[in-house]
């Protein structure tokens, strides 16, 4: 009698089966064509922003306070994935850098943009080892700096000038805006209040559909200009459950909502992933795009 066992396991049959498995999780994973989407990470208090573009390229903001930036990643990236193109470090404090030493030594990096700042911190110093032991390419983080990217797509570096003059850390975070059509994403790193300022005096044009709500919704980052300025419809806020600093602030709340901004927060929401076809912005969840 025949082997239908063997029928049934052949090499074209079982070669048919892997490329139906990797079909499928590729689909679960993709991003419809030609939009962008930006997944701010739920790594606990921190910040960690992913933005995956239209070719698939891949951009980390931060990495959070630890390894949980892993899953994050682990979720939100293809699973066939190990590439993160381009790393931006707002500035070396550990809620933002001592996550990105886990992924230097998982993933492959194309290169770090980090500003002068200086900091003695165990976190930040290995994360130097390991970019320079890794011959990973490091870009100056300065306003009038832009990447490019595929879909017409830039970030493009607003903050800090050259000279930090700032003895607060949170003041010398870098400022990116990213572009996607006629669509923008403000991501604020800390910032407080007299970095916001100084913002202010040098940008023109803050207009923005998304903020990051700068310093986890802490109400010294609180800025009623740079919120008029910038007049976004969406804000995000980065923020660990049950935090020992009580962020966010009951007045940063009250005022989004008072100024009717639709905000999120990733210790309530988890993973926030918005979608840029660059007109409008929507909230990704699954697989479904939902229109605010």
């Amino acid at each position: 009698m025949e082997d239908k066992t063997k029928k049934i396991f052949s090499p074209i049959a079982i070669l048919i089966l892997i490329v139906a498995f990797i079909g499928i999780w590729a689909s679960v994973f993709a991003v419809p064509d030609k939009k962008l989407k930006v997944t701010y990470l739920d790594i606990g208090q921190g910040d960690s922003e992913l933005i995956e573009f239209p070719d698939g390229k891949m951009a980390l903001i931060d990495g959070g306070p630890g390894k949980k930036v892993l899953e994050g990643l682990g979720k939100n990236m293809p699973f066939y994935k190990r590439k993160i193109d381009i790393i931006f470090l707002s500035h070396p404090h550990a809620d933002h850098v001592a996550g990105l030493v886990h992924v230097l030594s998982r993933y492959e990096v194309g290169r770090v943009v980090l500003t002068r700042a200086v900091h003695n911190a165990p976190e930040y110093q290995e994360f130097l080892k390991q970019a320079k032991d890794k011959n990973i390419p490091a870009t100056e983080g300065i306003r009038g700096t832009e990447f490019d990217f595929s879909g017409g797509s830039k970030i493009k570096i607003l903050y800090p000038t050259g000279t930090l003059d700032s003895q607060n850390l949170n003041n010398t975070s870098e400022v990116l805006m990213l572009e996607s059509g006629k669509t923008r994403f403000l991501f604020m790193g800390d910032l407080e209040n007299d970095g916001s300022d100084k913002l202010l005096a040098l940008e023109p044009d803050l207009q923005t559909d998304v903020i990051k709500v700068p310093h986890h919704g802490s109400q010294n980052a609180l800025n009623a200009d740079l919120y008029k300025k910038a007049s976004p419809k969406y804000a995000v806020i980065s923020v660990g459950k049950d935090n020992k600093y009580g962020h966010p602030h009951t007045e940063v709340l009250n005022f989004l909502e008072a100024s009717g901004i639709k905000y999120f927060r990733t210790d309530t929401a988890g993973d926030v992933s918005l979608v840029s076809d660059g007109t409008s912005v929507e909230l990704k969840k699954g697989n479904n795009l939902l229109s605010f």
